[in-house]
């Protein structure tokens, strides 16, 4: 590498980690994503951590990867932010060495930059999951991918294997993305090149290769099990729009993230704010997409061999999780695509190649990356300055400022009070009580069996979301905690409020118009029929002694009169 190209790359290096540590505190704590990777990380042996692995249809190698970090560096909010913001910032170098590897140094400058500059893998940056690591794991598949197509002999496939095994043992969906990456890489050199058949099969009798698949068919067995008969949980706060599709290529290609964490249902959410026109929406977002898109059609046309595969690859693992969304096996939101980002970013990149005048190609780039970098600049909600409001910091801040005092009750909504034990310590000792996703069935007309309600909820509450007050409800409020308190006793109630939001006269006009209720994501009806329940059923006997909030939570204070 020329000096003046390893100082460029060396100021894109700085620059991209620069934009990663900005902002990197985030005052409301870690969200559940990052709790639940915190809490399996920490635990003590390794029996309990490979047992919470597998309950979390996650594959080890981040969980494995975070562990060794903390036992490093610790486990305060921002050092485990950190862990990701390394794979992130050396994914700039990693996508350089694609783009060289596809064309020339030029190319893997562009590349570089604009990974350094993409608002998706500065929001991942900063969050302690393992999306950062998943797109670093990625780069390198794709590069050993272009090696391998343009070189096949044996170090290439060897390396080109190790990477695709690494990606499996780090996603569950990675197992999608390496399959198809196989399959296409077997079509293009069966009966092509003698010289790779015999580089493929010298790797496969190798007894060291045989041992080593041996071993990962043990390792992943267990997982890949596990994930494919276990109920799936994830769909009953979202469903499946042809908006999700679109709303990947914004996240991908704008500085706009909006397919991030809570998936909207329409792409109209974003073209209209407030009755009015969302022009901001529409320069930041749909523009820069729409621009993308046209010059990622044309690196397409250009038939390039290597361009020509890493677009079937990742538009079959596109197409497959867009099916799974579409059969309720998954969401389809932005992060859970990361294993085909490196190959777009590469085609978008080929594609400013595709327009012949150096000069226009050049400057199209520029201002395409300065549209990026001018939002991330400007807009208050860019990828490093947006807060994690559902983080479990905020409402636990909520409890310190309020009037609760030692064996006053505290009940959690939506998390049981284990997502917020990290936070909890010198506060009063309160009695905490908790009605999770996980178990809201015992407390919502008794349905005991809740594999069933996952399943079949939607269908066999919709009568129940109709009638108010609930009598389980109410039961559970006096029994729980009325009877078992005295005048000036005092008790807090902790909603998330973006799973709790519709009113009960909403509620009840959902239950009884069909296309309404199909769209309705099954939780949020859960959970906005609690808090409405919960909130009616202390009215007689409490005053509301405050009512607070911070992020996404809000905290209910009731005294008790009577």
């Amino acid at each position: 590498m020329k000096k003046n190209n390893t100082f460029i790359l060396f100021i894109i290096l700085i620059f991209g980690l620069l934009l990663r540590i900005w902002n990197l505190d985030k005052p409301e704590g870690l969200w559940n994503d990052e709790y639940t990777g915190w809490y399996i990380a920490k635990q003590s042996d390794i029996y309990n951590l490979f047992l919470n692995i597998i309950r979390n249809c996650h594959m080890p190698l981040y969980y494995i990867y975070l562990k060794l970090w903390m036992f490093l560096f610790g486990d305060t909010d921002n050092t485990l932010r950190w862990s990701s913001v390394i794979p992130s910032a050396l994914s700039i170098l990693i996508m350089y060495f694609v783009g060289k590897e596809f064309k020339d140094k030029n190319t893997g400058i562009l590349c570089a930059v604009f990974t350094a500059v993409s608002s998706f893998l500065i929001y991942f940056a900063q969050e302690a999951r393992l999306y950062s690591l998943i797109f670093f794991i990625s780069s390198f598949v794709s590069l050993y991918t272009i090696k391998l197509l343009k070189e096949p002999n044996k170090n290439n496939f060897k390396c080109y294997i190790i990477s695709n095994i690494i990606l499996i043992l780090s996603h569950t969906l990675g197992i999608i993305y390496a399959f198809f990456n196989l399959m296409f890489i077997s079509l293009h050199f069966l009966n092509k090149k003698e010289n790779y058949k015999s580089s493929v099969l010298k790797v496969i009798k190798n007894p060291g290769f045989i041992f080593t698949t041996i071993i990962l068919l043990v390792i992943t067995a267990p997982f890949i099990y596990f994930i494919a008969v276990q109920q799936i949980l994830s769909q009953f706060w979202s469903v499946f729009s042809i908006s999700k599709i679109l709303l990947v290529f914004t996240d991908y290609f704008s500085p706009i993230q909006a397919n991030i964490v809570n998936t909207p249902d329409t792409f109209t959410t974003f073209l209209f704010k407030e009755d009015k026109i969302n022009y901001p929406f529409i320069f930041f977002a749909i523009m820069p997409t729409i621009f993308a898109l046209i010059i990622f059609i044309k690196s397409i046309l250009s038939k390039n061999t290597i361009v020509n595969i890493l677009f079937k690859i990742s538009l079959c693992f596109f197409i497959t999780l867009i099916f799974f969304s579409i059969l309720g096996k998954m969401v389809l939101i932005t992060k859970y695509t990361t294993e085909m980002y490196p190959a777009l970013i590469l085609i978008l990149v080929n594609g400013f190649y595709e327009i012949k005048n150096n000069k226009l190609n050049k400057f199209l780039f520029i201002f395409y990356i300065l549209i990026n970098l001018i939002y991330i600049c400007i807009a208050p909600d860019s990828a490093p300055k947006r807060t994690r409001p559902e983080g479990h910091l905020a409402p636990i801040e909520l409890l310190k400022a309020s009037r609760l005092k030692d064996n006053d009750f505290v009940l959690f909504t939506y998390y049981d009070e284990n997502k917020f034990s990290r936070y909890l310590k010198n506060l009063p000792y309160y009695k905490i009580y908790s009605i999770s996703k996980y178990d809201f069935n015992y407390y919502l007309y008794k349905n005991q069996d809740y594999k069933d309600v996952i399943k079949n909820g939607k269908t066999t509450y919709r009568n129940s979301f109709k009638i108010f007050p609930d009598p389980t409800i109410n039961d559970y409020s006096k029994y729980t905690f009325q009877i078992n308190m005295k005048k000036g006793d005092r008790i807090g109630i902790i909603f998330l409020n973006n799973v709790s939001f519709i009113s009960n006269d909403n509620i009840q006009m959902i239950a009884d118009n069909d296309k309404m209720y199909k769209n309705t994501p099954f939780i949020f009806l859960v959970f906005s029929t609690l808090r409405n329940n919960l909130l009616y059923s202390f009215k007689n006997d409490f005053k509301i002694d405050s009512i607070t909030q911070a992020g996404d939570w809000s905290l209910f204070v009731f005294e008790k009169t009577n």
